[in-house]
């Protein structure tokens, strides 16, 4: 196969320099933050401000024109945006992460894809179902799945389908494959009625016998762990790495923005606050300005917390080191406790505002809402994130080899 040319930018902005340019955009950000709710999907004028400053570069390989920047750029950036809008924040981060999952696919999808469309937006939608028959060339595509984030932007989107793969060596096995597909392969279906997150769009997408060739495909296990086939195009480690150790801190940073937001409307709006039966100044209240440093502190600790996570993958990642025992429970537990330290601090600050921030659009509202709806992701679970880290100090197997092969607890008890 011969490769594109390599369309390399002249320039690529540093990690100060293109998050400047997110706080750049926070005032225009918060002004639509209202009409991103009621579209109940991106506004055409957000998705062109983020182009026009290159935020949905990020993730791009160089050779089709991205970024490909460092990790953890991508939490500086939606941290920024999401003080305007949470939405928006989580377009930056996590719909324009799938350059990213792209960049992995086989070199002649990527070769056949990026030089026509180099300012794609890729949608992903794998929750639900999908079935890929194996036919000459490629597979017939069936499914519906939900949760499709971004969709009505997007370029082409990525699902997962399960495989029966015949020609396997046990026999007929389950295979899961992702799929890259055309807009004019899937139907839209508008389900997105969410409490929170409501500008995102994460609708239905529905496939009804699209072929899909082989070369647009890839096994899920292959896309997701190191070193898979399209990396070999790239220079960066982070079309490298193993997948699920990185993509926690893609929600991340739009976690920490919109708890930044709520905190940053909350105080503006309580500096000039009076009590509704007796006119007190409520800034006064002692009761209040301990809640606000409580939560500011653990909005504090909670960047700290995802900062120096991040730190820690990007050294790996560009050391070319697999991410093993305690420090694959590090990453699953810490933003996992990111989440819930900004979860408490918007819960108590939200909850002081009483009926006040219920009614009307109240920002400090919306901000809550958005905060809620993140912190239900399945990625940052609570329980599911610490259990593991439990039974790695008891010294029972967790069931991931990375972990227990380290585990000095586990030789204790042998």
């Amino acid at each position: 196969m011969a490769l594109a040319e390599n369309k390399a930018p002249s320039y690529v902005p540093t990690r100060d320099e293109i998050t400047q340019l997110a706080r750049d955009l926070i005032p225009e950000l918060k002004e639509r933050a209202q009409k991103a709710e009621d579209l109940r999907q991106m506004p055409e004028e957000n998705v062109k401000a983020l182009k026009d400053a290159g935020i949905h570069k990020i993730f791009t390989p160089k050779r089709y024109g991205g970024y490909e920047m460092d990790w953890g750029t991508q939490v500086d950036v939606a941290r920024e945006l999401g003080k305007g809008c949470a939405s928006t924040s989580w377009m930056s981060s996590v719909v324009m992460s799938h350059s990213w999952n792209f960049g992995r696919f086989p070199a002649e999808a990527q070769e056949e894809f990026w030089p026509g469309c180099p300012d794609a937006v890729i949608a992903t939608a794998f929750a639900g179902g999908g079935e890929m028959k194996e036919t000459d060339g490629g597979f017939i595509l069936n499914g519906l799945w939900k949760f499709a984030s971004g969709v009505d932007h997007s370029d082409a989107s990525i699902v997962a389908g399960q495989f029966k793969n015949a020609h396997s060596k046990s026999g007929t096995a389950l295979d899961y494959r992702m799929a890259l597909i055309m807009p004019d392969q899937y139907e839209i279906i508008d389900t997105w009625q969410a409490e929170g997150l409501k500008g995102t769009g994460s609708k239905d997408i529905k496939v009804v016998d699209a072929f899909v060739p082989k070369h647009r495909t890839i096994k899920s296990m292959e896309m997701g762990g190191k070193n898979p086939p399209g990396s070999e195009l790239h220079e960066s480690y982070i079309y490298r790495v193993e997948m699920g150790m990185y993509f926690n801190t893609l929600l991340s940073g739009p976690t920490l923005g919109t708890t930044h937001g709520l905190v940053n409307e909350y105080l503006e709006q309580t500096r000039s606050r009076f009590g509704a039966m007796l006119g007190e100044k409520v800034s006064e209240q002692e009761s209040v300005q301990q809640k606000i440093g409580e939560s500011y502190e653990e909005l504090r600790i909670a960047d700290m917390i995802i900062d120096q996570l991040c730190d820690l993958l990007h050294e790996k990642g560009s050391n070319d080191e697999t991410v093993t025992g305690s420090d694959r429970l590090k990453v699953r537990r810490e933003t996992s406790m990111a989440s819930k330290l900004c979860m408490s601090a918007g819960n108590r600050l939200a909850g002081m505002m009483g009926v006040s921030s219920q009614t009307g659009r109240n920002s400090t509202q919306r901000h809550f809402r958005d905060l809620r709806t993140m912190s239900m992701h399945g990625g940052v679970h609570w329980e599911n994130a610490t259990t593991p880290t439990g039974r790695f100090l008891l010294g029972i197997e967790t069931g991931d080899k990375l972990i227990d092969q380290g585990n000095p607890y586990l030789q204790e008890n042998d």
